[in-house]
């Protein structure tokens, strides 16, 4: 019984993080990296499209993603170097 448990304790926890890390990366970056996207490239990328997400031709919604979490990975990086007290 322990066992059985303990194994949908863990399908659980990774259900949880699974959500969570589809809501931060599908969601917060995403808005994060498309104004960035928007005025990098002038206003020509991402092109508006259906659906945000990878559909065979179009990847804007992964790209706008991407440069979402690296620009929140350098705010904290920037932050933590100059303004964290040790």
């Amino acid at each position: 019984m322990e066992e059985i448990l303990g194994e949908i304790g863990k399908g659980f926890f990774r259900g949880i993080g699974y959500i969570l890390a589809e809501i931060f990366f599908w969601t917060i970056c995403y808005w994060v990296g498309w104004p960035i996207c928007k005025v990098l490239t002038l206003g020509s990328y991402p092109k508006k499209s259906d659906t945000m997400f990878l559909d065979g031709q179009s990847h804007n919604g992964f790209w706008c993603a991407v440069v979402g979490l690296l620009t929140i990975v350098g705010v904290i990086a920037f932050y933590v170097v100059n303004y964290a007290q040790a």
